[in-house]
């Protein structure tokens, strides 16, 4: 055995390890930016099939406020004026909640 054949699977390992650091990092760094505040404006989100009227009757039934409507028909921005909003709207139909940031943050409306 010569010394290229003994180098390249510590480099490859090298390799691997690093890859695995930078996407473990990505995924933390992902997960805490949409983590929901247990009290504040978050994302609602239901299953394509719950149509809004259904949405806001659940966000409101789990205690909830109604603060606007999201990029598309099952999300809804809604305020959590305690911690178990999040339990009690996800035992409603909900499928998750999260931040209202990104795909799951309010529409604003344009201005011309």
């Amino acid at each position: 055995m010569n010394l290229a054949e003994t180098e390249r699977p510590r480099w490859r390992a090298a390799v691997g390890l690093i890859v695995a650091a930078a996407l473990l990092t990505f995924s933390a760094m992902a997960i805490g930016y949409h983590q929901p505040p247990e009290r504040g404006e978050i994302g609602v989100v239901f299953p394509p099939w719950v149509s809004q009227i259904e949405a806001f009757d659940a966000v409101i039934d789990a205690g909830g406020r109604l603060t606007a409507v999201g990029r598309f028909p099952n999300i809804v921005i809604a305020f959590a004026l305690d911690g178990d909003f999040a339990q009690r709207v996800t035992a409603r139909g909900a499928l998750f909640v999260t931040a209202a940031r990104g795909l799951c943050a309010p529409v604003e409306e344009f201005q011309t």
